[in-house]
């Protein structure tokens, strides 16, 4: 058995509770994570000290710090601050790459064959000070919330809610990595899976699933597992052949609604940019931009 607990059971579209087996590791306590933080490129860490809520913007509140010298403090202080530490691209470090591969690796038997060769494989942790917040935000991951440390409460709404988030704003995301006007307000809570979660927990989340999170009155500490499949893939070239067409003044269907118009669409889209590239001398292949 693998790090996290998954069995054939597992559905990568739904939202689901799991276990996991790394609160124990050397390489999750805070301790590590923090020396983690301060020797990663500063381009990779982001944090926010001072008071956020559930609408605060997260794009406008973290902030990198090349000199490392607030980050330090803010790392120091966790215990008394508002802090919240959010260390990306953790793949990067060869100790935590070796790790997150050997966690991967557990979880691809369960997974559909198309589906077991990742096309992308990362991680990232969070730090958190008592009493803070992750306000309401999206991923381009699938996402294994592995929470190692302190209590949490994680609120989770389904991916295919477009009361919570319309079929252009996800275009958006999936095209521009952001969503200019995504906004948390109070009546969507009543949708929210709430989670929970100690020491041992993993709360699985689909792909563009949004999400937020409180912290309890300890410091907390959450190591999020993170990979995007063929068929995600498949997803995302999708809403963004729709972002295109929806500038064209087209109206396309939503992604899902029809299998092989969203074949179609990918299709056509790969079909341009390999175009493109040949026109700008590049060499052509297929990939996903955001990657």
């Amino acid at each position: 058995m693998g790090y996290i607990e998954i069995d054939e059971s597992f559905d990568q579209l739904h939202i689901a509770r799991l276990r996991h087996g790394l609160a124990s590791h050397p390489l999750m306590s805070t301790q590590s994570l923090a020396e983690l933080a301060l020797r990663l490129d500063p381009a990779f860490v982001r944090f926010h000290d001072g008071e956020r809520g559930l609408g605060t913007k997260i794009d406008n509140m973290l902030q990198k710090d090349p000199g490392r010298r607030n980050l330090r403090r803010a790392i120091e202080n966790l215990g008394t601050s508002q802090a919240f530490v959010q260390i990306m691209n953790v793949r990067s470090d060869p100790e935590y790459r070796a790790l997150l591969d050997e966690i991967l690796d557990g979880l691809l038997p369960h997974l559909p064959p198309r589906d077991r060769r990742l096309l992308n494989r990362d991680a990232a942790a969070f730090l958190a000070s008592p009493g803070s917040t992750t306000p309401f935000h999206l991923d381009h991951e699938q996402n294994f919330l592995c929470h190692i440390r302190g209590k949490k409460t994680f609120y989770v709404w389904d991916h295919r809610d477009r009361s919570i988030v319309s079929e252009p704003a996800l275009e958006e995301f999936f095209h521009q990595r952001r969503i200019r006007n995504l906004q948390y307000r109070p009546e969507m809570q009543a949708k929210a899976h709430m989670f929970q979660v100690e020491p041992g927990d993993t709360v699985y989340m689909p792909m563009g699933s949004p999400h937020a999170v409180s912290t309890g009155n300890e410091v907390t500490v959450t190591f999020s597992v993170l990979m995007n499949t063929r068929s995600s893939c498949d997803t995302v070239e999708t809403y963004q052949a729709n972002f295109l067409l929806r500038r064209l003044g087209l109206a396309p269907g939503p992604v899902g609604t029809s299998s092989v118009r969203d074949w179609l669409k990918r299709t056509a889209l790969n079909d341009a940019r390999f175009l493109r590239d040949l026109a700008r001398g590049r060499r052509p292949e297929r990939r996903v931009e955001w990657y």
